[in-house]
């Protein structure tokens, strides 16, 4: 049985779909007016001071100085999986140490509360950051109610085997296995899947929110999935994707732009049989924030906001310029809608798709 879907309250079509307005409604990417200056990067290990022996002039006398104990170094900047190899994430500090992180809303959670913190930053989702910032994971920016400052943005994109296929398809074509046979990978979840479960099933990208607003165009999406359900394989996480390209266990499936690009990298290492490429046509496009875990400490949560202030480290996992007949086009996920809805949607994707979960 789906849990119904209250509908009375949902956003209108132009709130749903505007992700920007959404955090500019709750402060979100409008944290910060001055630049720190003078500020050293703290995310570097500190130097210990040598061992040194200081010989006086008295013949059998040694004094010896006590060692400094070695800095550790401080964690680093969380980014999503892929990122690393992909070189997406600009910035003016070329040492920023980055470390990279599932993108799972329980490991957000969990990390913030370890003893020890896994980040000195990490970048979420709006709908992640609102989530945290009400929980108390994460630090308040500038004793404001927002909890984030913009740092760039992720993509999923229809990615296909090159090797099997010789021209780009469309969400469309990922549903027609009569065409085009074989496994087809998705992500386990309900954000992003349905939008594109409606844009397969010929909803226009400005008219998704607007039908996913509906019991009707929740139920439409579902459906749709359900055609599908016998050729889907799951993935969870981006490794999980990258893993599906590698073993080439499906010809088509929605992947971050940064795994593929990771992928394609050990392609070229030997490592992997296939070829997958992304496609440029109705991305999937998430924008992402960077928030403090509220298990770092005070001071180096106030220093790594310097840090972030100075270098605005910036994730952009599709690089231009493009040919004019192949310029990408867009879907903003609407972190606004997900942030109320989410929840429902998630338990019913949950009940309807669980027992299929890898």
């Amino acid at each position: 049985m789906c849990v119904p879907l209250l509908l009375s309250s949902l956003p209108s079509a132009g709130q749903a779909t505007s992700t920007h307005s959404g955090h500019g409604a709750s402060g979100i990417g409008t944290f910060f007016t001055s630049v720190g200056h003078g500020i050293t990067s703290v995310f570097l290990p500190g130097s210990a001071s040598a061992h040194s022996h200081a010989r006086p002039h008295h013949r059998h006398k040694t004094v010896h100085h006590r060692t400094a104990a070695p800095t550790a170094p401080e964690p680093g900047f969380g980014v999503p999986e892929g990122t690393i190899a992909a070189h997406a994430l600009s910035s003016t500090d070329s040492a920023l140490p980055l470390v990279e992180w599932d993108g799972r809303t329980t490991t957000l959670q969990t990390s913030a509360h370890a003893t020890k913190p896994a980040w000195m930053a990490v970048l979420v989702t709006g709908t992640q950051l609102a989530q945290a910032c009400e929980g108390g994971w994460v630090h308040p920016v500038d004793d404001s109610p927002s909890c984030g400052i913009p740092g760039g943005v992720s993509d999923l994109a229809l990615t296909w085997d090159r090797s099997r296929m010789a021209t780009a398809p469309g969400w469309q074509d990922f549903w027609d296995v009569a065409r085009h046979p074989g496994r087809r990978g998705l992500h386990f979840g309900a954000r992003t899947t349905l939008e594109i479960a409606l844009l397969a099933d010929g909803v226009a990208p400005q008219d998704v929110y607007t039908t996913l607003a509906t019991q009707p165009g929740v139920d439409r999406a579902f459906r749709k999935l359900d055609q599908l359900r016998p050729y889907i394989v799951w993935w969870n996480t981006p490794a999980d994707a990258g893993r599906i390209m590698e073993q080439s266990s499906a010809l088509m499936l929605s992947a971050p732009s940064t795994e593929v690009t990771s992928v394609s990298s050990r392609v070229q290492a030997g490592a992997a049989t296939s070829l997958f490429v992304a496609g440029t046509q109705d991305i999937l496009r998430t924008p992402l924030f960077w928030t403090i875990p509220i298990n770092v400490p005070a001071d180096s949560a106030h220093r790594t906001l310097a840090q972030l202030r100075m270098h605005a480290p910036h994730l952009d996992d599709m690089p231009g310029p493009f040919p004019p007949e192949n310029t990408p086009t867009f879907l903003t996920v609407s972190d606004t809608f997900w942030s109320r809805y989410g929840d429902i949607l998630e338990q019913q994707f949950e009940a309807r798709f669980g027992p299929q979960t890898p």
